[in-house]
């Protein structure tokens, strides 16, 4: 063997002549591969005016009187006047000084390890290898960032920044089974925060948006419209048995139907508040029934009904069909009848507010603001019980007078303003403000009653006596 197994450095053999020759072949080997530089690895065309020393790693396809024969990844070094071809072994490795980068040669291409300084690389891997995509490529049970603290010139702090070139890229953090998605968070393709999840690394569901302008938080939708939005689904509290505690849900997938139902120990549902049409204006709130009929119903109970006449009148406005303003109709009617001998129904018309309904709205996405859809409806009333107080004047119903009355109560056992006990429903009953307004009725004619009588009593006591 007449030179080294790697470098091919020449040996010098016995009784060899001009041992310079050799001594000098190796020095020049030598002075190329230690601490080895080229001037590029991108210059394919053999240079004109060489200076003594110059070195080059060959790209594809080199040109040149002496290049032409080289090979690719070889190295080309001008010495002693002339172009000398050093084959690249696995493990070389250079500086290259017109991309000022280190390289080292894997047996197939030479590859950058860092640029100027060492401080960047192309690529890097820790305990694997890193590829054109994945050019930081970590393998490893656990990956630690620790703040660099004060006394080392640091602040405490610690970050991690993800950073993307334009709106509608994405900056996340996407976690995987088998390489394969199952959640991601980040900015994926908007500004706004994601939270998703998959199934199957290709179809992805959205569970959490948060919108980067306002902060509100979207649970289902995209585009939340209040500080928190749940579209289309259920949030339930949980008790730490198992058992539900309070519940929002929707009603049978019917659009903008939805309810908030509370639970006892077992698992029961107490009480519901729900709505009953698509605009939310009948609100039901029952106890011990999964369906009340009514605004507020009670399961064995009473009910209210209809929407409050002449408007909201503010806290503790309770005004359903017969009950007005927290009051009930005027009765004053009867004396008008006994006074004057007549009723005047405009007068008593105006005493009656009209029933007002509220306009029913909707929340529109696409504007962000509540719209109406149906518009608010005024419906005029009369005063029915003046009606029917005059209709029943002078007849058995009502005769307005002594005897007339008396008769009345002693063949039908009732005052003429109430029902009769085979009228009367005891499971429907009367409204409290038809129940109030048929008292005062009953007052006011026994006032008049009691007038006539103590007319009698007056004509009486004037009367000469007779002897």
């Amino acid at each position: 063997m007449d030179q080294s197994p790697r470098l091919s450095l020449s040996y010098l053999m016995p009784a060899q002549a001009q041992k310079h020759v050799t001594v000098n072949e190796t020095f020049r080997r030598l002075d190329q591969l230690v601490q080895q530089t080229v001037l590029s690895r991108t210059v394919a065309a053999e240079p004109g005016a060489p200076s003594d020393g110059d070195a080059y790693i060959l790209p594809a396809i080199p040109t040149g009187t002496a290049w032409a024969t080289f090979a690719q990844n070889n190295i080309a070094a001008y010495q002693d006047g002339g172009w000398t071809q050093i084959s690249a072994i696995e493990g070389f490795s250079a500086w290259v000084a017109d991309a000022d980068e280190f390289i080292i040669y894997d047996g197939a291409a030479w590859n950058p390890v860092s640029g100027g300084g060492g401080e960047t690389a192309a690529k890097f891997g820790v305990n694997t290898t890193a590829d054109a995509t994945n050019k930081l490529t970590v393998k490893s049970n656990a990956v630690l960032f620790d703040a660099l603290d004060v006394a080392e010139s640091g602040t405490g702090d610690s970050q991690v920044k993800v950073n993307k070139e334009a709106v509608g890229d994405t900056a996340s953090h996407l976690f995987q089974t088998g390489f394969s998605g199952r959640a991601e968070f980040g900015l994926t393709g908007d500004d706004d925060f994601h939270v998703k999840v998959s199934a199957n690394g290709s179809s992805w569901t959205e569970a959490i948006v948060i919108d980067k302008d306002n902060g509100r938080v979207g649970l289902g939708t995209n585009t939340p419209a209040a500080t928190l939005d749940v579209f289309d689904g259920t949030i339930r509290l949980t008790a730490s048995d198992g058992g539900r505690l309070i519940e929002l849900t929707d009603l049978s997938g019917a659009t903008n139907n939805g309810a908030i139902r509370i639970y006892n120990d077992a698992g029961t549902e107490q009480i519901r508040m729900s709505s009953v049409t698509d605009s939310w204006v009948n609100l039901n709130f029952g106890v011990g029934t999964s369906s009340p009929g009514a605004r507020f119903s009670v399961q064995g109970g009473g009910a209210i009904f209809g929407s409050p006449t002449g408007g909201d009148k503010g806290a503790g406005t309770i005004n359903a069909q017969d009950v007005y303003d927290d009051n009930t109709l005027l009765t004053c009617y009867v004396f008008d009848q006994m006074l004057d001998g007549a009723i005047n129904d405009q007068k008593w018309d105006g005493k009656v507010p009209d029933r007002i309904i509220p306009a029913e709205k909707e929340f529109d996405e696409e504007t962000g603001q509540e719209r109406v859809i149906k518009s608010e409806e005024t419906i005029a009333r009369t005063h029915e019980p003046m009606r029917k107080f005059r209709a029943r004047i002078g007849t058995p119903e009502d005769p307005l007078t002594l005897d007339g009355y008396a008769k009345h109560w002693r063949e039908r056992r009732h005052l003429t303003s109430m029902p009769n006990e085979a009228a009367f429903d005891p499971a429907s009953g009367l409204p409290t403000g038809k129940w109030v307004q048929r008292l005062v009725e009953t007052v006011e004619i026994q006032a008049v009653l009691i007038e006539e009588l103590n007319q009698r009593l007056k004509m009486l006591e004037t009367a000469k006596p007779v002897r």
